[in-house]
């Protein structure tokens, strides 16, 4: 990766920009994915991990212009909630099994915590969608159809597919943000509808 070029991404997302957030996410999301899922060796659970890393990056975006290598900063996140997920299996484990000593109530946050009160908020986003709407949002989220695909499936133009598409992101992200004060880029929004 080249250095400069991340720093300048990392200072773009720090004013707001979503093209060069999505520019990192496709630059990093496979290469941390690897070692995280080698850490991790469950698929589901690194894909929430790497949610975890994404969405800290854009709450932390006001911070990003003051970090000198963004992607050993990265690597040193999705290490960090990678040993945090490690610790929750471990702990459910050892609940599992009735181990006599108990781990401290004040142990660390497991990963996936925040990304999962999202979720819910997009649930119930996208249970207030129209019927229609509701449909061609799950089937390109859900079961990762294209326009084209969910057109044919339902008889409809691409056209009106898309606006579909573009009228539930834009609902959802609306809905977000007055439940969390926050907005959030689409590209995050739709990695968290992956898991509804």
């Amino acid at each position: 990766m080249n250095l400069n070029e991340d720093r300048i991404l990392f200072s773009k997302i720090a004013s707001g920009d979503e093209t060069a957030f999505r520019l990192l996410y496709h630059r990093y999301n496979a290469i941390l994915a690897g070692s995280v899922k080698k850490l991790l060796k469950s698929d589901m659970a690194a894909e929430e991990v790497l949610q975890e890393v994404f969405l800290k990056v854009w709450m932390v975006r006001d911070t990003l212009k003051h970090i000198e290598n963004p992607g050993g900063w990265l690597y040193t996140l999705a290490s960090n909630y990678s040993l945090s997920a490690l610790r929750k299996l471990a702990r459910e484990k050892q609940r599992q099994e009735d181990v006599a000593e108990d781990l401290p109530d004040d142990a660390d946050v497991p990963a996936g915590i925040y990304a999962k009160e999202l979720q819910a908020l997009i649930k119930h986003a996208v249970e207030k969608l129209p019927a229609s709407r509701r449909e061609v949002f799950m089937m390109n989220t859900q079961e990762g159809k294209s326009r084209k695909e969910i057109a044919d499936a339902l008889d409809i133009s691409e056209n009106t597919v898309k606006n579909q598409l573009v009228t539930a992101r834009r609902f959802i992200r609306e809905y977000l943000e007055k439940h969390t004060g926050t907005r959030l880029p689409i590209l995050l929004i739709i990695l968290l509808s992956r898991f509804l």
